[in-house]
């Protein structure tokens, strides 16, 4: 009696490896898809912190509301939109900072709020 493979066993063989590859690789892809969603969100937010830290040091007269885009803040970050919104002349006003940029699923923003008083 001879011992060895078949060809069908090394088929099959072939094809569940190919399969179990094809799958793990997928899954790298969503791993690495996922990692760098949460690191834009992650930049954005940074972003967010620095403009309102920039805002702290404003006085209340001269707080409006802009659109600018991050490299004005960051010179290597391109690619985010950064909206100050208030609700001046209210006292406190009211202030938001939401950044936001184009995403494979469309338009992600994230925003942060604070107030700011006439004192």
């Amino acid at each position: 009696m001879k011992r060895g493979f078949t060809l069908l066993e090394v088929l099959i063989t072939l094809v569940i490896i190919t399969g179990a590859m094809t799958a793990i690789l997928m899954a790298f892809s969503l791993v690495i898809a996922a990692s760098r969603g949460v690191e834009e969100h992650e930049t954005a937010v940074n972003i967010a912190c620095a403009k309102m830290e920039e805002l702290r040091g404003i006085s209340y007269a001269n707080l409006q509301s802009s659109t600018v885009d991050s490299r004005e803040i960051f010179a290597a970050l391109p690619g985010y939109t950064v909206t100050v919104t208030t609700t001046k002349p209210e006292n406190p006003a009211k202030v938001n900072v939401a950044v936001s940029w184009l995403a494979k699923g469309g338009m992600v923003s994230v925003a942060l709020d604070t107030v700011k008083a006439n004192y």
